[in-house]
């Protein structure tokens, strides 16, 4: 797996396989570097996905 996620307490950490086949925390995801982690926090706690996904899609576009 070359990178894995972890979101707890309302905090998300990406770890990525480095060289040394060790997994090394990052700042932004090598799949994804342009994903604003903050951006995504503000939706992944919404209690309706339906309304989380729309609105997270909006935010994307208006960027």
């Amino acid at each position: 797996m070359p990178e894995v996620w972890f979101w707890k307490s309302d905090q998300m950490r990406i770890f990525s396989l480095g060289a040394s086949l060790e997994y090394e925390e990052v700042n932004r995801s090598p799949f994804f570097p342009d994903l604003d982690k903050a951006l995504l926090l503000r939706y992944i706690a919404y209690p309706d996905q339906y309304d989380a996904v729309n609105e997270f899609i909006q935010a994307i576009r208006s960027r």
